[in-house]
């Protein structure tokens, strides 16, 4: 949860990127809109700068993109990352491999390991081990391999997986395992339009530093059931961090705290403030309105004063360790579950 600072700023004032980020967010905006429009060229932009750009934040959305894109092409340029002598661009590889299309990438995988190198045959290891159950064939293959090392890490791998099918066969679940809860993990593309949210309130987050902290609070968000996440002065967040969930809840760019207020008084939302200070109740004690907005603020000055102002409920959670604040993203989290619960004991 983000302090609270005395420092004021207009609603309309947002301060700037540095120039780094700066250049990092234009990169990633324009790697997204090439993807979404499908322009010529888009899936080898995506892919150099999922494997090579420096900054997270065109990486992430490189990497969201190229799941959208022809899994033939993407798995036959990525191959051969595996076997690189750059151990950061066989991670990258390893990372988004066991994203793509299973059926595809096994297809593909099981020729070209047959001339792989040692290095490429290990990789290939924890991509298969992170692909699931689909994968323990080309292992049990690998674990016979003549180079010693591969086969000894094919082998870790084929145990590791087959404990956690054992594992996952013995716990108990009601209905079929959700998507999400198998490996590679997470939601994957819609490819339909994006179902309706029902849930009766929204999180808006005030001009975030991390883009990690911003992915997350998505994810949150999704799992909580929020109809919408309102991103209020930057759309400037770390796509992988989400899991996937921001295909699955709408996700909006809002660009002043102004703009944020108009539009939650227009929809009907009580904006509800979490912020630190000696106007705010006490999580615990807070009676919660019925259609809330949970806004939360940047991770060093929080919300700007005037934005608290405009509030019609200041929320704080209490600390009582020696650190003084919670994590931005993990505070919402916080904040959004103690309104589930408080919802669910008003209607039983």
């Amino acid at each position: 949860m983000s302090r609270r600072t005395d420092q004021p700023r207009a609603l309309h004032e947002l301060p700037p990127l540095a120039p780094a980020e700066a250049a990092a967010y234009a990169q990633g905006r324009a790697l997204r809109a090439l993807a979404e429009a499908r322009a010529g060229g888009w899936v080898q932009r995506c892919l150099e700068a999922a494997l090579k750009a420096e900054h997270p934040f065109p990486r992430g959305e490189a990497r969201l993109a190229l799941q959208q894109a022809p899994a033939p092409a993407v798995v036959r340029a990525l191959l051969p990352a595996l076997t690189s002598q750059n151990r950061r661009l066989r991670r990258r590889a390893m990372t988004l491999l066991p994203r793509l299309e299973a059926a595809e990438l096994l297809r593909q995988m099981e020729p070209w390991l047959t001339e792989a190198s040692r290095e490429g045959k290990k990789a290939a290891c924890s991509v298969l081990g992170a692909v699931g159950e689909d994968g323990t064939a080309l292992l049990r293959v690998l674990a016979g391999d003549a180079d010693p090392g591969v086969a000894r890490q094919a082998a870790r791998t084929l145990t590791v997986s087959e404990e956690r099918a054992a594992q996952a066969a013995a716990t108990p679940r009601k209905g079929t395992m959700p998507e999400s809860a198998r490996r590679p993990f997470g939601l994957p593309p819609r490819h339909e339009t994006m179902p309706e949210r029902t849930g009766t309130f929204a999180v808006a987050a005030f001009n975030f530093s991390y883009g990690v902290n911003l992915g997350v609070l998505i994810r949150s968000a999704e799992a909580a059931g929020a109809r919408a996440v309102w991103v209020v002065g930057r759309d400037f967040y770390y796509r992988p961090s989400t899991k996937g969930s921001d295909w699955w809840i709408p996700v909006e760019l809002l660009p002043t705290p102004m703009a944020c207020i108009e539009r939650a008084r227009t929809e009907g939302y009580a904006i509800v403030a979490l912020q630190q200070g000696s106007t705010a109740q006490s999580l615990y004690d807070v009676k919660w309105p019925r259609q809330p907005l949970i806004v939360v603020g940047n991770e060093g000055d929080g919300l700007p004063p005037d934005f608290i102002e405009a509030a019609d409920l200041q929320v704080s959670i209490p600390v009582v360790g020696r650190i003084d604040s919670l994590n931005v993203a993990v505070a919402a989290t916080v904040g959004m579950y103690f309104y589930l619960g408080a919802q669910e004991r008003m209607n039983t």
